[in-house]
């Protein structure tokens, strides 16, 4: 005969954490991002500073197509993943240097949307171009 399964409070605990890690996994991979829109600026161009660190912040930027778009990247970390940026779409790869600010400046030519990510692309972002 099998023993019946009681509920100690180790058990119970264990059950609690781990429960409220899966919570955590997956509001934190596929929880809602928050796009930010690019701030204009004289002359037609648009600017938005990212902060990289752990991740980028914003991960989601609105530009409008057609206008300069100035990317700064403000990395405040020496995290060596987060070293560079890669932006395959504009065919750009660049050094983040840690603890500075690096400008990137692209024009997007078409709508969509188009990803961004550090060099071991663990990191992600995406700039979604909009009429």
């Amino acid at each position: 005969m099998i023993p019946a399964f009681v509920w100690t409070s180790d058990r119970a605990a264990a059950a609690a954490v781990g429960l409220a890690l899966m919570v955590f996994l997956y509001v934190f991979f596929f929880g809602k991002r928050r796009s930010v829109a690019a701030r204009p600026l004289p002359a037609g161009a648009q600017e938005v500073t990212i902060v990289v660190a752990g991740g980028y912040k914003p991960d989601s930027i609105v530009a409008k197509k057609g206008a300069p778009l100035k990317l700064v990247f403000d990395r405040r970390e020496s995290n060596p993943c987060s070293d560079e940026i890669v932006l395959p779409e504009f065919g750009i790869r660049r050094p983040l240097p840690a603890k500075e600010k690096t400008v990137i400046e692209v024009v997007p030519e078409r709508e969509g949307e188009f990803p961004f990510s550090c060099g071991m692309n663990m990191l992600h972002g995406k700039i979604r171009v909009v009429p």
